[in-house]
């Protein structure tokens, strides 16, 4: 490479690194916005606004107890809406502050504006900005701690839904069977009922299993090290999340019940009462709600849903009552609630899938989903479609029906396609809903805390004294020992950092301590590196050769040795990364950030250094621990 292409080479890669470090050290501003309504009982009040001025100027028991040295400026045409400003603000901080007075703060609207070169870098994010503050783990700042119970009664109450058309069928057997073939009969039904008990055994085993699932969401949500227990003890579930962005969106995502599910549409006088114009005033407040900037509050859902029940009147017996959500005949309408359905019992859900793709559909311009069966589903889907030819089969997405196409004919293959209205989005995340699992039982949240760092101050602070110390050490050892070439070393180490930083900005990597040890490593290597690289000039400049030469043989005979010690150690990083545990994947993607960094700056950053001071003054001598002439060739 020549010297201006060299040049080109780094300025570009070390400027967009601190171009993307940038938004870390500058001044952010959060915009809080509160509600306007809470919930007394059943009833929904307005917030007087006279008592979001007083939260907000609270310094003991409101805002001012979280940022006493910034004053909220409310929004001069919102008065349900303020901005402050302060350096170093974390997600962690805005999640606290909203747990901690969720009656005030709505925090799926409260956030933290992104920086102008965030912005910048959007086109690498799906959002309309790209995160680059570097967030901290539980072990460094702390984070949050949920912990959810199991709803066994729940539980126990989707189970005696899921079978009650099976009972109902035993049933009707066992009144009309001959005294001989009932105790046959009986023994199923009781198989059956005794599934409705549900043992400790039981109880344990359906946790582990909630715990697997959780597990799998975690590892999508760009949390480092996450931490899942389970407590026996009192049925709950303990999870502690680094890193988090919006506490309540991650929460939802946690103990999400969605799944993919299978029903028989109900076609009866009930269904027949729901096409009326008269419940069509129901589905436009539906609408309304959906289209709205918050999120709809589940409550306000249903109640109107059982507004719905009473003026249909509609029995158990009917079926229970659903939201069939397609688009509009207009171009770009929403996805939104059009009918209501009335569906039988879950004929089989996402458990019954093991795998499933997201794909665009060739015959219409919304995606699909593929999926694939497992030997249980297989059967039982075939034998559904079987069953219930010539009827409607609803496909739902959590309470959502999206599809209800016609069984013609038996569907035997174990492999089958989701269709409907699907964007891009909605059609993956309905394919990581299957891929994932679904819980296997309800889990309520009993408890959101904020946990402090779980090495103690004391700790932390030894462990980034002991690394200044050691980074002073390395940093006098080669200023001392290669004299000015280790100066060189010492500003390519810092460039290394830099762009490792960057990465890690980059990917939204949450940092915790093995990270930080992983990074540590990385920098021994890259001092490594350099050693090996000012070794062999010295033993170029022994030989009598130029300092131009010495540099330019130097770096050759060096390459290939720097590049397979670190290609070694490179796989290994891959490999401990695969091994998909918290603590070990965060030392695994900085070990290898980090070398790939500590290469690009031994082989390039310090070589171009080297060259521009050779063009500027024509070396006659290298400083690199020797007091070497120029002479020979």
């Amino acid at each position: 490479m020549t010297l201006l292409s060299r040049t080109l080479l780094v300025v570009f890669v070390l400027g967009a690194a601190i171009l993307c470090l940038s938004p870390n050290f500058t001044s952010n501003r959060l915009t809080i916005v509160f509600h306007e309504t809470r919930w007394q009982g059943d009833e929904k009040v307005v917030i007087p606004e006279q008592e979001v001025d007083e939260f907000i100027a609270d310094r003991e028991n409101g805002l001012g107890l979280y940022f006493p040295e910034n004053q909220c400026i409310k929004a001069a045409d919102n008065p349900r809406q303020c901005t402050l400003s302060r350096r170093f603000l974390t997600e962690a901080q805005v999640n606290e502050l909203a747990q901690a007075f969720p009656e005030f703060i709505d925090e799926d609207r409260t956030f933290i504006q992104p920086d102008a070169i965030e912005r910048f870098f959007s086109f690498l994010s799906e959002k309309s900005y790209k995160n680059l503050r570097i967030k901290l783990g539980l072990d460094l700042q702390g984070g949050m701690r949920a912990v959810l119970r199991a709803d066994f009664d729940h539980y126990v109450k989707r189970l005696r839904e899921n079978y009650a058309h099976s009972l109902k069928e035993l049933e009707g057997k066992i009144a009309a069977a001959p005294e001989a073939e009932k105790t046959d009969l009986l023994r199923q039904k009781q198989d059956i009922e005794s599934k409705f008990v549900i043992s400790e055994e039981r109880k344990v085993e359906l946790l582990a299993e909630a715990k697997r699932v959780i597990d799998k969401r975690l590892a999508s949500q760009n949390l480092t090290e996450p931490e899942v227990r389970v407590q026996p003890g009192s049925y709950s579930i303990a999870v502690d999340m680094p890193g988090a962005g919006n506490s309540q969106e991650v929460l939802r995502r946690i103990k999400d019940t969605v799944t993919v599910e299978y029903r028989i549409v109900q076609q009866n006088e009930a269904a027949d009462r729901l096409r009326e114009e008269r419940f069509d005033i129901y589905l436009q407040k539906l609408q309304e709600l959906y289209t709205a900037d918050v999120r709809p509050d589940p409550r306000e859902i249903e109640v109107l849903l059982k507004e719905v029940v009473k003026e249909a009147d509609l029995k158990p017996e009917d079926g229970q009552l659903f939201l069939y959500w397609r688009r509009g005949r207009k171009a770009n309408s929403a996805l939104l609630p059009r009918e209501f359905r009335l569906l039988g019992p879950v004929v089989m859900d996402g458990n019954d899938m093991s795998d499933a793709q997201a794909s665009i559909n060739p015959l219409t311009p919304y995606y699909r989903i593929s999926f694939v069966l497992n030997a249980d589903g297989a059967t039982k889907f075939a034998d559904i479609t079987t069953a219930n030819r010539g009827k409607q089969l609803a496909i739902l997405w959590g309470d959502r029906v999206m599809s209800e196409p016609n069984i013609n004919e038996p569907i035997t293959g174990g492999m089958g396609e989701i269709t409907g209205q699907f964007e891009q989005s909605e059609a993956e995340e309905v394919a990581s809903v299957i891929k994932e699992g679904a819980l296997p039982l309800s889990l309520e949240v009993l408890s959101v805390s904020f946990v402090g760092p779980s090495l103690g101050l004391d700790s932390i602070a030894a462990g980034l004294y002991s690394i200044a110390v050691g980074f002073f050490l390395v940093v006098l050892f080669m200023v001392l020992y290669y004299k000015l070439s280790g100066f060189v070393a010492i500003v390519a180490l810092f460039f290394n950092v830099v762009l490792m930083l960057a990465v890690l900005s980059l990917l939204e990597f949450t940092l915790t301590l093995p990270g930080l040890a992983g990074i540590i490593l990385t920098v021994g290597m890259a001092v490594d590196a350099n050693v090996i690289i000012f070794e062999k000039m010295k033993e170029e400049v022994e030989t009598g050769r130029s300092p131009a030469l010495a540099i330019e043989s130097g770096y050759a005979s060096s390459f290939w040795t720097i590049l397979d010690a670190n290609i070694t150690t490179i796989i290994a990083a891959i490999i401990l990364f695969y091994t998909k545990d918290g603590p070990i994947m965060g030392f695994a993607i900085t070990l290898f950030w980090g070398l790939v960094a500590s290469m690009f700056t031994a082989l390039f950053v310090t070589r171009w250094m080297y060259d521009l001071v050779q063009k500027i003054h024509r070396l006659k001598t290298l400083s690199i621990g020797l007091s070497i002439q120029e002479g020979g060739r």
